[in-house]
This record gives structure tokens, C-alpha cells and sequence, in this order.
């Protein structure tokens, strides 16, 4: 049934029983049995012929922004980042292949954000997806290579596995990447990882600013911010392993 919900997309945002058989490869009964199930519990509902989303959604979607321990431990942390710099300031969570945006604070800079929260984000272009897949271990980067090899925005990090895999290397000795334009016209990001207790990485930390109305800081003094924040949160992150589950 987990499958159904990843049907739906900014292009397909209502799907027909028919649809949701053929997508999964199931009979029509089995198809509604499955859809009736999920509107049973709010994840979806049905309109005319047809299933959206339902209520149970925006009822996780609360949680998560209340009381989710990674955008709890960086909130703060971000709002400050965004206050000083009047830059954007994006945490970007990566869950098998998909990159998405779960927290925005908004900076003073007028820039128009395309991949706001919610928006899921490329996987082999911007500055978050290079230091997400540069703290990747090899096995788990080689079966992304292997599985997205016609995909071209993984040609422009190398032409085969050793020029791909140097290329990530080298970002991940810096600690940090720089997107000038990749994501969106006049749009530059530097990005940070963020690590949980097992030094496995989540996400990335991002400041985003116009690359055409440069901020009062220095781009070094920038990069500087971007990664002492994200280390932060990522020792706020592995605290919360050491502290007691509420009760």
C-alpha cells in the first residue's frame, strides 16, 4: 500500500483505482481494497472518481514541523543564520533517493526559492545534493551511480565510476560545495552536511543568496557560517542520542 502514495507527485496529484492497478499490477479489487484502506486512516480521500491525499497528511505534516528532533535541534541555528546574513537558509533531509526541503527560513534577500519545503530537490545537481552524496559511503554511492547512469545531471559530475567518485571526494575534503546557477538562475547555495550520532549524514545545511546582489559578507566568511552551523547541529543532533526519551 506504501507504494499507492508514491504515485502521487507535482504532476499527478489525484489517482483512479484503474491507475493505481496497473501502476502495481494488481486487479481492480485488490486495487480498491488497497485505496479503501488508506482512506480509512485519512491518506487519502475520495473526490468524484478519484483519490487525493487526505487530512491524515497535513496531520503528520504538523507533527513533523512541531516536534521532529533534527528541525528542532537547527531551528534556532537557522533563523539566526537567516537574521544575520539576510540570506535563505534551507535544511534538506535525504531518505532513500529522494532529497527534500524540511525547514525554510526566510532571509531578506527579495530571491524567489523554486525548491521550498515540501519540493523535493534534485539528486545529482545543487549544492545540498553534492555534500549529501559526498558523505555517502562507497557501497551505497556506487548502487546510486549504477542505478542513474542515464541520468545527465550525474554526467556532469564525472564521466564513469572513478572521475564520478573523485569528484565527490574532493568536496568531501572541503567540507563544503558552492552551486553558482544550477537549481535556479541567479541563485548561488553553499552547503554543509549534517551528520546524526552514527556519523551518518541526513541531509545539508544551505544558505542560498542571489549570485547578482552579493551578501554584506564575504563569500569565505559564508562558507565559514554554513559549516560550523551545520556541525552544530549535527553535535545537537547526536546529543539527543544521549539523552532519555520523554515520557
Amino acid at each position: 500500500m506504501a507504494s499507492i502514495l508514491n504515485l502521487f507527485s507535482e504532476g499527478r496529484t489525484s489517482i483512479t483505482i484503474d491507475e493505481v492497478g496497473e501502476a502495481i499490477g494488481v486487479s481492480p479489487a485488490t486495487a480498491y481494497r488497497y485505496v479503501g484502506g488508506l482512506s480509512g486512516i485519512g491518506l487519502l480521500s475520495r473526490v468524484s472518481s478519484r483519490y487525493v491525499l487526505g487530512p491524515k497528511i497535513i496531520e503528520l505534516e504538523y507533527l513533523i514541523r512541531s516536534y521532529d528532533p533534527v528541525i528542532k535541534s537547527g531551528e534556532e541555528i537557522m533563523t539566526g543564520m537567516a537574521d544575520m546574513t539576510g540570506c535563505h537558509v534551507l535544511l534538506c533531509n535525504i531518505y532513500d533517493e529522494t532529497i527534500v526541503n524540511v525547514f525554510h527560513a526566510e532571509g531578506k534577500d527579495s530571491l524567489k526559492v523554486t525548491f521550498t519545503k515540501g519540493k523535493q530537490m534534485p539528486l545529482f545537481r545543487g549544492s545540498q545534493a553534492r555534500v549529501i552524496l559526498a558523505s555517502l559511503d562507497r557501497r551505497k554511492l556506487r548502487r546510486l551511480y549504477d542505478k542513474h547512469l542515464g541520468n545527465p545531471d550525474l554526467m556532469t559530475l564525472g564521466r564513469d565510476w572513478p572521475s564520478f567518485r573523485a569528484t565527490l571526494q574532493r568536496v568531501r575534503r572541503q567540507g563544503h560545495y558552492i552551486s553558482r546557477d544550477e537549481l535556479d538562475p541567479d541563485t548561488t547555495g553553499i552547503a554543509a552536511p549534517v551528520f546524526n550520532e552514527s556519523n551518518e549524514v541526513l541531509g545539508s545545511l544551505v544558505l542560498v543568496f542571489s549570485s547578482s546582489r552579493t551578501p554584506w559578507l564575504s563569500e569565505a566568511a559564508l562558507v565559514q557560517i554554513v559549516v560550523e552551523n551545520a556541525r552544530e547541529i549535527s553535535r545537537r543532533v547526536a546529543s539527543l542520542a544521549e539523552c532519555p526519551t520523554d515520557t
